[in-house]
């Protein structure tokens, strides 16, 4: 049983399977309720990763391991060149 312990993914998809009997114990109202509340929780846990990402990254830049950036001459447009003939090209109406 050291499994469980490792991995939420395991505690995760029973409590989700069995949602849906304990869901239909409640009335809409406690529906509602039990959904904010996990809505809330996974605004939090997205936060908390995105706040951690951000200061990993920041950190990286500051000791100088992170991702070199690029030139100007190594852009993502490296290699476009503008097109010689105009897209729209005059009628010649002669009368």
């Amino acid at each position: 049983m050291a499994g469980w312990g490792t991995s939420p993914l395991l505690v995760a998809i029973p409590l989700w399977m069995s949602f849906g009997r304990a869901a239909a114990g409640f009335k809409e109202p406690e529906i509602c309720y039990v959904l904010d509340g996990i809505l809330f929780l996974y605004g939090i846990i997205l936060t908390a990763l995105y706040c951690r990402i951000k200061i990993s990254n920041a950190k990286q830049a500051k000791a100088g391991t992170g991702q070199p950036k690029q030139n100007v001459e190594e852009g993502i447009y490296t290699g476009l060149t503008p097109h010689a003939q105009d897209t729209y090209e005059t009628i010649n109406m002669k009368k």
